[in-house]
């Protein structure tokens, strides 16, 4: 039988508890449930008498890296965007916005001024002797005070031989001198460029029968200077042609022959290779054609960066140029930007093409520049 126990029966005592009042001091709850929390996951806890840690992550963890990234690839793109938008182009200073800025130089020029090697110079009679190769832009108001040759006189002591051909091209017609066919390609630069290297007369005999009487006087000038002038006195040889090439869409290249004498490009690296292992004391300046606008069919001017004339447009014209002048260390000359480009072509042209008396002057001083860089 169970007996009953004497003792006196006590109740449990429940110890009073500290109620928290979390609208007080909500951000102190939070930290302290994160502690918890923390310390939990890493297996330890805060001893007696020391501050609770919190971890080096407290901040990071509350960082969206998601939005992070997208902002610096929005930055990075904007910057790639920015680069390519102004490439080429010189812009004002990002620490001083209010500078002075000329906008007539916001285009960067790509001249290339190169000097004939100090053992190669030679200059028999102490004056400068230059002949001058191209078309219109030499040969345009050829007779006139402020034709472009006639300006450069004016401001050099320079003896220049003006043999530039209007209505001559720097890509040949035909492979071949065909006088019955075209009797002007004789004029074309690379045949001109055997003229001088090779004393090639016979094919000039060929166009002056072909073409009797109507041999052009300029023609005729170039013919007879480049054959009789002794070019071991020949100081500098300046070649320039415009736009026609490019407007009447003859090939800029051939990627299958790099001196193939049909291709704009090609037609002037056969030319300089002549020239330059012929004449290798000769300081050669190539220019590049100034800008020119493309005319379409109902007589509209259309911007010779947007026309492509065989497949490119008028800056990849000049910029071939540019690049077979530096593979035989020859000067460049940038007029389609330095010269007259888009921005201030209806300042200097009279048509689509040719330059009106402040281009001419504009060109002129910038021959004499690339003349005398090295003075």
């Amino acid at each position: 039988m169970q007996q009953k126990s004497n003792l006196p029966h006590h109740e449990p005592e429940i110890p009073d508890l500290e109620i928290i009042d979390l609208d007080q001091n909500p951000d102190a709850a939070e930290t302290d449930a994160f502690i918890q929390s923390s310390t939990a996951i890493e297996g330890e806890a805060p001893s007696e008498g020391q501050e609770p840690h919190t971890p080096h992550g407290n901040i990071l963890s509350r960082i969206n890296w998601h939005i992070v990234f997208a902002a610096a690839l929005v930055l990075c793109i904007a910057l790639v965007v920015f680069r390519l938008s102004s490439w080429g182009t010189r812009i004002p200073s990002l620490f001083d916005p209010h500078a002075d800025f000329d906008d007539t130089d916001s285009i960067e020029v790509l001249d290339n001024m190169i000097n004939v090697p100090a053992d190669l110079r030679q200059d028999t009679d102490g004056v400068r002797t230059v002949v001058v190769l191209g078309n219109s832009p030499f040969s345009d108001e050829r007779d006139a005070d402020d034709g472009v040759i006639n300006l450069v006189s004016q401001m050099t002591d320079a003896e220049i031989y003006n043999c530039s051909v209007a209505d001559s091209h720097l890509a040949a017609s035909n492979a071949t001198f065909l006088p019955d066919e075209d009797p002007m390609d004789a004029f074309n630069l690379y045949w001109l460029t055997t003229l001088i290297t090779l004393q090639n007369t016979s094919i000039y005999e060929s166009a002056f029968g072909a073409m009797g009487d109507a041999v052009p006087a300029d023609a005729r000038y170039a013919y007879d200077t480049l054959s009789t002038l002794d070019f071991q006195t020949v100081d500098a040889l300046v070649i320039m042609y415009d736009a026609t090439d490019y407007l009447e869409e003859r090939p800029l290249y051939n990627d299958q022959n790099a001196t193939d004498i049909q291709t704009f490009a090609g037609n002037m690296d056969a030319s300089l290779e002549l020239l330059c292992n012929t004449y290798p004391h000769i300081r050669i300046i190539v220019m590049s054609p100034t800008y020119a606008y493309y005319v379409d069919e109902d007589g509209e001017y259309i911007s010779s960066d947007i026309h492509k004339s065989a497949g490119y447009s008028l800056s990849t014209y000049a910029g071939n140029l540019e690049r077979i002048a530096y593979l035989h260390s020859v000067s460049y000359l940038d007029n389609i930007y330095g010269t007259v480009n888009e921005d201030n072509a209806d300042e200097y042209l009279i048509d689509h093409l040719h330059l009106n008396a402040a281009g001419r002057r504009k060109l002129a001083e910038r021959f004499v520049y690339a003349l005398e860089y090295f003075d």
